[in-house]
């Protein structure tokens, strides 16, 4: 079994550490400005940047579980727009936009529930089977995968390509950005490429 947290639209390195356990979501860590929680970073031609989830009560001492969504902002309508303008002339953007928007536009109240969705909808569209349940206890043989602090380089569109490069030559692999950047380029292959990965080549 594999503990790990949800995550806002997560990045590939996400996926690729899931493998093929059974997934353990847990709710009750702390907040603590963790990135991964409620932003994640998508890029254009031109560079790389974040893309945010507001919240209510950011708290450092806060459970994920209690953090709720600021939707007085109008932050789904800047994902949508962030997300069209860097990867609308992708080959496989028209496949896998809608869907991945529609969960955006469910309106969730609290960020467990979106980030929740958007892992359940990300691992179908990516072919993994694994069954996914929120943490009870810790009593079972766990994984613990629970997110680490991200470090991002200065945010050059490079930065990406090489990150892309990299990871299609079967070496490197370090993808920390967003799985929809390797989806809206390659499709129904992106799973795939990523459980294969052979690292260390």
């Amino acid at each position: 079994m594999i503990l790990v947290e949800p995550q806002y639209l997560p990045s590939v390195n996400y996926f690729n550490n899931i493998g093929k356990g059974e997934i353990l979501v847990d709710i009750n860590s702390d907040y603590a400005n963790q990135y991964e929680f409620n932003q994640t970073r998508i890029s254009n031609d031109v560079k790389s940047f974040d893309i945010k989830v507001p919240i209510i009560n950011d708290k450092t001492n806060c459970k994920l579980k209690d953090l709720k969504i600021d939707n007085t902002k109008n932050w789904i309508n800047s994902h949508t727009q962030s997300i069209q303008s860097s990867y609308g002339k992708y080959p496989y953007f028209l496949f896998y936009n809608d869907e991945i928007i529609n969960v955006l536009k469910r309106r969730h109240n609290y960020l467990i529930d979106l980030n929740y969705d958007l892992l359940t909808h990300l691992l179908k569209i990516l072919n993994y089977d694994n069954k996914i349940r929120i943490i009870e206890d810790d009593n079972s043989k766990i994984i613990d995968l629970r997110s680490k602090k991200i470090e991002f380089s200065n945010g050059q569109a490079n930065d990406i390509n090489k990150i892309r490069d990299d990871f299609f030559l079967g070496k490197n692999f370090d993808y920390r950005y967003s799985v929809i950047d390797l989806l809206f380029l390659r499709g129904p292959e992106s799973g795939f490429l990523i459980r294969n990965f052979k690292k260390n080549i």
